[in-house]
């Protein structure tokens, strides 16, 4: 029923008032742009007619409008009043903003290659500079892609192969829970370090130990940055690089951190150098030098150095970070809904047991469970607004002109909060991924990983991820909350690049 796990929605968060205070140093700053002479030339400029959207100001544009948190929010709140596609600009540039289902399913898969585009993203283009497959584009990125696809499905990922890889890393993990039965404990760190030896394995071909100093540095690095980018700064810094790059702050350590991921993958690269065997490549490290032997004497080969230490980066921050993010946020939704647990374990008992693992197998057997998993990750909408998206040529979309290099906003958050295709959106509720009978049935509007040609390339190897370690764990643990499950609040920490689960401590109780 729709009411049935009501309670504090994503959706209604955010909306209290904003203190103005808050955009003071934007003010100041356009104070003193306007004082330089470098105000932006005004929303239409040489682009064309874009859509409506609300009336930007020079220079700090719809940000005032928009407040500095919870921007997703605030672009769902404008498309009740502008429709499905409009215009907001973030500072001096214009975005396109796809809100809904039916929009985003049209731009993503109907017209795949006018919206095949990646846009830029400042902290990440300082990073990778576009030399990784996530922020490519044109045939670097058609190269890489093919390439990375043919490779990973070598290395047995999306086969029964890889899910027997994650089966074991999640006894792993649910013996080091099993440590701290009992106690209060966070586990981030130990769901970050099974989730992040999975990639490991395919792309480094080895794992680390949950008491590894040296690869809990790592993870805190990668962790680190995905907070950073979704918080105000990272925001900020991704609308005003140019002036942000002048003032101290913590997005300064996003650049000091990818320069320690960078060196440390840059050292299991040499290593792959010295030990590799050409005719039996380990790894998609193993995979990518061989490549670049072959293409050594091709000028216009994208395979070098430099674009496998960004591809790498892009496989294990992508393949650590949205999908240990995804189960602990899980956790404390099974925390703050003792009941949804409490079935999930009465399902996994009837049709599991306890002598086994669970299977990924088993997934089309457990049609309550696979509900949930669904319903937590469109609840949470890990990536609420997608990674952006530019148009590679003019098109006709939605009644208007679109022209090539708009910057495009996929709001997926959008479509998870879409009613025309969900029976409650606001609120977390498995029935939206069940029938009248109880069985499961999809939905076209559950756009987790975006969709299209720019799907996230570990799609597959996620959903695998978050069935088994969430279904490893609830078959092993009773979980209970140090507070009641009506003082748990759902909301995230911070909103930008990610939604980030709040902190919480749980305890395990073994069954």
């Amino acid at each position: 029923m729709p009411g049935s796990w009501a309670g504090r929605s994503l959706f209604k968060q955010g909306r209290a008032a904003w203190d103005p205070l808050a955009m003071l140093p934007l003010l100041l700053l356009a104070l003193l742009l306007l004082a330089l002479g470098l105000l932006s030339r005004g929303p239409r400029g040489s682009r064309g007619r874009l859509p409506p959207g609300p009336t930007p100001l020079p220079l700090l544009g719809n940000l005032l409008q928009l407040g500095p948190s919870s921007l997703d929010k605030r672009l769902m709140e404008l498309s009740r009043r502008f429709g499905p596609v409009f215009t907001v600009h973030l500072g001096p540039q214009p975005c396109v903003v796809l809100s809904g289902a039916g929009a985003l399913r049209e731009a993503l898969l109907l017209q795949a290659d006018a919206f095949a585009g990646r846009g830029g993203m400042a902290s990440l283009d300082r990073c990778t500079r576009g030399k990784g497959i996530v922020f490519s584009n044109g045939p670097r990125w058609h190269s890489l892609r093919t390439f990375t696809v043919g490779s990973l499905k070598a290395l047995g990922v999306g086969t029964r192969s890889i899910a027997e890889r994650i089966q074991e890393e999640a006894a792993v993990l649910v013996r080091e829970l099993s440590l701290h039965r009992g106690a209060p404990l966070n586990p981030l760190y130990h769901i970050r370090n099974a989730v992040a030896n999975v990639i490991c394995s395919v792309v480094f071909g080895e794992r680390y130990g949950h008491d590894d100093p040296d690869f809990r540095v790592l993870l805190n690095l990668l962790n680190d940055n995905f907070q950073i980018m979704s918080s105000q700064w990272g925001q900020m810094y991704n609308i005003f690089p140019s002036f942000l790059d002048w003032i101290p702050g913590p997005h300064h350590r996003i650049f000091s951190n990818f320069k320690k991921l960078q060196a440390f993958i840059s050292e299991e690269i040499k290593k792959h150098k010295d030990s590799r065997q050409p005719e039996e490549p380990r790894n998609f490290i193993d995979f990518f030098l061989g490549q670049m032997e072959k293409e050594k004497q091709d000028p216009g080969s994208h395979f070098y150095e430099e674009t496998l230490v960004m591809t790498t980066h892009n496989l294990f921050f992508g393949g650590t970070e949205t999908t240990s993010t995804t189960i602990h946020y899980g956790l404390l939704i099974l925390l703050k809904y003792p009941s949804v647990a409490e079935k999930i374990q009465e399902e996994i008992d009837s049709v599991v047991g306890r002598e086994r693992p669970p299977c990924l197998q088993d997934r089309d057997h457990l049609p309550y469970t696979n509900a949930v998993i669904h319903e937590i990750q469109r609840f949470i909408s890990v990536l609420p607004m997608g990674l952006p998206h530019v148009l590679t040529q003019d098109t006709h979309f939605c009644g208007h002109f679109l022209l090539k290099g708009t910057t495009i906003i996929p709001l997926l958050i959008s479509a998870h909060r879409d009613p025309a295709h969900f029976k409650d959106p606001e609120n977390f509720n498995p029935n939206n991924f069940l029938d009248d009978e109880g069985n499961f049935q999809n939905n076209e509007a559950f756009m987790p990983f975006a969709l299209g040609k720019r799907i996230c390339l570990g799609a597959g190897l996620a959903r695998m991820e978050i069935f088994l370690f969430l279904t490893t764990i609830l078959q092993r643990f009773t979980l209970h909350s140090v507070k009641r499950p009506e003082e748990l609040d759902l909301s995230p920490k911070s909103t930008g690049l990610g939604n980030v689960s709040p902190p919480y401590e749980l305890s395990l109780e073994i069954r």
